[in-house]
């Protein structure tokens, strides 16, 4: 021991005392952020930024009206307007035409004719190549046609339902 009491021995402090100390900090830290989040005042928040879009759309002016001539109009006199032609009636032989229209098949016969025989049902958009006609019967064109894969899918066609592709 040394003279004034004190000895040369270096203090400890016992590990409890360390435990209790750091969970006094810790409770004291999360004590402090809980008020600061309970009383922070809302004007401290940042204001949310809300995009604005204005749209400048024209003021509309009046558009003429169907019956009202312009100038030009009244010059130019009427646009004269042709029909379309006749259904079927740009098909030749040799012709490639295919079938349209029909809303269930077209029935390609063994004659020309709506009394005779079915030999087969054309779908529509099925491509045939025309090798014989014209024929008239109930009042239509008929046109023979073959299929270009299987010449057994050929009859007498209406011209009503066939379209020129080629």
């Amino acid at each position: 021991m040394s003279s004034d009491g004190f000895s040369n021995r270096p203090a400890s402090v016992p590990l409890s005392w360390l435990f209790a100390v750091a969970l006094v900090v810790m409770m004291a830290a999360a004590g402090l952020w809980g008020y600061i989040l309970v009383t922070r005042p809302s004007a401290v928040q940042q204001p949310t930024v809300t995009p604005v879009f204005v749209v400048i759309t024209p003021e509309r002016t009046p558009m003429p009206s169907p019956t009202t001539a312009t100038p030009d109009a009244a010059e130019a006199g009427p646009t004269p307007t042709f029909p379309p032609p006749p259904a079927g009636s740009l098909i030749k032989l040799d012709a490639y035409v295919q079938v349209v229209n029909t809303g269930g098949g077209l029935r390609l016969r063994y004659e020309p004719g709506l009394l005779s025989e079915v030999n087969y049902l054309a779908v529509d958009y099925e491509v045939f190549v025309v090798e014989d006609g014209p024929r008239e019967a109930n009042g239509m064109t008929w046109w023979f046609l073959v299929a270009q894969a299987d010449e057994r899918r050929n009859g007498w066609a209406a011209s009503n339902y066939l379209q020129v592709v080629r």
